[in-house]
């Protein structure tokens, strides 16, 4: 999920500064530019700005910067291309929201349309092809989206009339088409739930619906799909509890969510206390983060 920062001039990140040491306090993205939403990926960051331009900074191997090359102006670790400040993505779109995933990017321009770009192996950019691109590609079937969220190899998105389509790797069943069968465009999420948001990241995903109820689906070995279970689900499962949500973000092998009244719970693995209830206990059920 694109984390928005609406109108956010001087954003604050750790890397896109020009310098390659880790930083353990916020560091002003280079270049003076004013961001509307911004999102981190796995070795780069991509955001919009005020203008609706992209910019995408970070690791560039298989052109998950958009600038239409896989090289970059500077090296990184293990002699891999990168940018170490914001770069143009090509094709001057314009567009009002973007998100990085492990090594591709995917965006929605004004009318919206979806385009994305960077590593296709398993068809994670939807364009019918498990080719990759440098350069944005249109994600073809005539879909407009209101929102897009780039997983490790799969995209999921939601439509203006809140349909939820993925497309990709779905070798854990992160389409929620209820198989096990990946593809290179968009497919409906099984079930015909109305969505209103959505996040995808690894193999698993989730989404709210209009009521505030969140569902999820695919990878769930470590209940990051919060039904109670560690079972693998190919179609989309309510999340145990009862709560309502006006957004979740699904990562890795945890998910959390921020409820109407700004309480946030957490479910999935815990072994580093990202679930913030105080322990180091898993939980396929949400648990609230500790205030």
């Amino acid at each position: 999920m694109a984390l928005a920062l609406q109108g956010a001039p001087g954003l604050q990140c750790r890397s896109g500064d020009s310098f390659r040491e880790a930083r353990t306090s916020p560091v002003p993205v280079s270049g003076g530019m004013t961001f509307n939403a911004v999102s981190a990926g796995e070795g780069f960051s991509c955001g919009v700005t005020t203008s609706g331009r992209a910019f995408c900074w970070g690791d560039n191997f298989a052109g998950e910067l958009g600038t239409g090359t896989n090289t970059g102006p500077e090296g990184c670790e293990f002699g891999r291309p990168c940018s170490r400040a914001p770069v143009a993505v090509s094709g001057g779109l314009t567009f009002v929201t973007v998100s990085a995933g492990a090594s591709h990017a995917c965006g929605v321009t004004s009318d919206g349309a979806a385009y994305c770009w960077g590593d296709n192996s398993a068809g994670a950019l939807g364009d019918g092809t498990t080719t990759s691109q440098t350069a944005p590609v249109l994600v073809p079937g005539g879909l407009r989206f209101k929102a897009v969220s780039a997983g490790d190899q799969s995209t999921c998105g939601v439509t203006t009339d809140n349909a939820a389509y993925c497309w990709g790797d779905n070798s854990l069943g992160q389409l929620g088409d209820g198989t096990t069968l990946s593809r290179s465009t968009p497919g409906p999420v099984a079930g015909g739930l109305s969505f209103v948001t959505i996040s995808a990241r690894f193999q698993a995903a989730c989404g709210v619906l209009a009521s505030g109820a969140a569902y999820c689906w695919g990878d769930n070995s470590r209940g990051q799909l919060g039904d109670g279970t560690t079972t693998q689900r190919t179609a989309p499962v309510a999340v145990a509890g009862g709560l309502s949500f006006t957004a979740v973000d699904a990562h890795g092998q945890n998910a959390c969510g921020v409820t109407p009244g700004g309480q946030v719970y957490c479910w999935g693995d815990n072994f580093a206390g990202q679930l913030g209830n105080g322990t180091m206990t898993s939980s396929s059920t949400p648990v609230a983060v500790a205030q």
